[in-house]
């Protein structure tokens, strides 16, 4: 599974389908080659887990948690999101969650 998430994350292909009823896998050693000929390191199972890690973390737009004072300004993380942007803003003590406009929490 790992495997299959970290190529797909990199745009590899884990099958292709050579006629409409057929679908065939890639084999591993494939994909791996594949993975490394584009830099990424998953010759084993920890540096699949390692370059999974690196790959998701790099794909987020912002880290999993984000604190936001009221009154003082944006985090550099919320400021630089792109125009149009929303986030979900989850209070910890009181006020409604919910969407809100990126830069705008409640």
């Amino acid at each position: 599974m790992g495997l299959s998430r970290l190529a797909a994350l990199h745009g590899v292909a884990t099958s292709y389908s050579p006629s409409p009823d057929a679908t065939v896998s890639v084999p591993d050693d494939t994909v791996i080659a594949v993975l490394a000929a584009l830099g990424v390191d998953a010759g084993t199972p920890e540096d699949v887990r390692r370059s999974l890690v690196a790959a998701e973390s790099r794909s987020r737009l912002l880290p999993p948690t984000v604190v936001v004072w009221a009154g003082e300004p944006l985090p550099a993380a919320l400021a630089s999101l792109p125009s149009g942007s929303t986030v979900t803003v989850e209070p910890e003590a009181s006020g409604p969650p919910g969407r809100h406009p990126a830069g705008r929490p409640p």
